[in-house]
């Protein structure tokens, strides 16, 4: 009768180990030495750009075990992964993210943590291994060759605009040598991969042309940029998702001196202005066209509601097709946040636990200016910010202004990330670990990080602030005319 049970039973058991096992249909194994008694935690990213827009992100957590640990989930397109041990990149130098796609079984052998640099290990330092490891290995190598002419730059501050265009016009033809000798990876996977790769490079190129008076500038970018042709990666189909700077080209290609209008906040400061360019510029590619416009008006809605937005709307509802895949989505998060967070319309009551427990709510500081600062561990834009609040806090103090920093972690990330990703002189409360499924953060839908938000005297949100970070000053007097 035993052995008769034996029999059942094991197949059976064996049956559900493997279902446990293979309950995604992507895995990502992390090895790592555990060489003292540092409790290491592993954060893994997904992001799927062929998804909707808002809906493209997934996160988990798991900590090293006897040197291990394993994430296993379902993808249905090439998605970009981005792997965290305590707080330090596992790709980067590099990239945040490398490119993965579905039913990959890769491992990834990390150094142990006392080797980590500022930002992390580093791509060229981390060994990947097992099915889907080729594509990992060859922008490897493509990133590694770009790598040794960064080594030769100077200080990034310190270099002429010639010189930036020079150097960059080097390393995307490495690029494109590198790939082009491959035979081993899909022609869409290196397509992928090199938008990835000249979209990190390039980013820094375009800030600097938007801000340059040079002279030279248009020169230099019909040079490297139009005349070679580097842009035409991104009009590939759905390779805009995965990497792209059309929005920097198309004003560098619409203006002479954009220092004049906007510099690197064009997009921000005149919102309809850079819609129309994008309608204008990309009438041969209204799927590219529709998907910028997209991202465009939900970066403004999110980014607080006021009359602007409201036009942009309307454009948007004339000028893309109804068709496109976020539209609805577009239209879902207009009507939402039009009755949440237009200008004078009363903050959400919270109720939100400090570091020691005690709950504060919105009633608490009413007769005061709010400014709230939403933010997570690891969020390089909030680590940008936390100086830049410091700073302003020291210069109003005193005044009716109540500075609040909330954090969306849960609480071992959030207390860790204090002083480095929120300023330590706001009061800090965070969502109780519940992240995005907290009721406020549902109903304020933010996705993006950092977040400010300002409210006024009475608890009602003010108008969108002037950037911080790039206008200090701006901002400092939109608080003291609110008091």
């Amino acid at each position: 009768m035993i052995n008769y049970m034996k029999k059942i039973l094991l197949p059976l058991l064996s049956i559900l180990y493997c279902l446990c096992i293979a309950k995604g249909n992507t895995r990502i194994s992390v090895n790592m030495p555990q060489i003292d008694t540092t409790v290491l935690q592993v954060t893994i990213g997904i992001t799927d750009p062929m998804l909707n827009l808002g809906l493209q992100y997934f996160a988990d957590t798991a900590l090293i075990n006897n040197g291990k640990c394993q994430f296993s989930f379902d993808i249905k397109h090439p998605s970009f992964m981005c792997l965290r041990v305590n707080n330090k990149y596992v790709t980067m130098p590099g990239d945040y993210y490398v490119l993965i796609e579905p039913n990959d079984n890769l491992t990834f052998d990390v150094p142990a943590i006392k080797e980590a640099g500022f930002f992390g290990w580093g791509i060229m330092k981390v060994n990947v291994s097992g099915k889907g490891s080729k594509k990992i290995d060859l922008y490897k190598k493509a990133i590694g060759r770009c790598l040794t002419f960064y080594a030769k730059d100077p200080d990034y501050a310190k270099q002429s605009i010639s010189y930036k265009y020079e150097s960059t016009d080097k390393k995307l033809s490495v690029v494109n040598s590198t790939l082009k000798e491959d035979n081993t990876v899909d022609l869409y996977i290196k397509d992928l991969i090199k938008a990835q790769i000249y979209a990190s490079v390039m980013t820094a190129l375009m800030r600097s042309s938007k801000r340059s008076e040079s002279d030279s500038l248009r020169f230099l970018f019909d040079k490297y940029i139009i005349r070679k042709k580097r842009m035409d990666v991104f009009y590939k189909k759905d390779v805009v998702r995965y990497g792209g700077t059309i929005g920097s080209y198309l004003i560098l290609s619409e203006f002479k001196n954009p220092v004049k209008v906007g510099a690197d906040n064009f997009e921000k400061k005149n919102r309809i202005r850079y819609a129309e360019i994008l309608v204008k510029r990309l009438k041969k590619y209204p799927e590219i066209r529709d998907y910028l416009l997209s991202r465009h008006l939900i970066a403004s809605i999110r980014s607080g509601f006021d009359s602007t937005t409201v036009k942009l709307y309307q454009y948007y509802c004339n000028e893309s097709d109804f068709n496109n895949p976020n539209y609805n989505t577009v239209v879902k998060l207009y009507n939402d946040m039009e009755g949440r967070l237009s200008v004078g319309k009363p903050f959400y009551n919270f109720t939100l636990p400090d570091s020691m427990g005690k709950l504060h709510n919105l009633t608490d500081f009413k007769g005061k200016v709010l400014v709230i600062d939403f933010w997570y561990n690891g969020c390089g834009g909030c680590k940008l910010m936390v100086p830049v609040l410091e700073q302003i806090e020291n210069e109003i103090k005193g005044q009716n202004v109540q500075f609040i920093s909330i954090g969306i972690d849960k609480r071992d990330l959030w207390l860790e990330g204090i002083g480095k990703y929120s300023s330590s002189n706001s009061l800090q409360l965070y969502t109780d670990g519940k992240s995005r499924e907290h009721p406020m953060m549902k109903y304020l839908n933010i996705y993006a990080y950092p977040r400010l938000i300002v409210v006024d005297k009475q608890g009602n949100i003010a108008p969108i602030p002037p950037e911080p970070r790039s206008r200090k000053n701006e901002f400092i007097a939109f608080i003291n005319n609110l008091l």
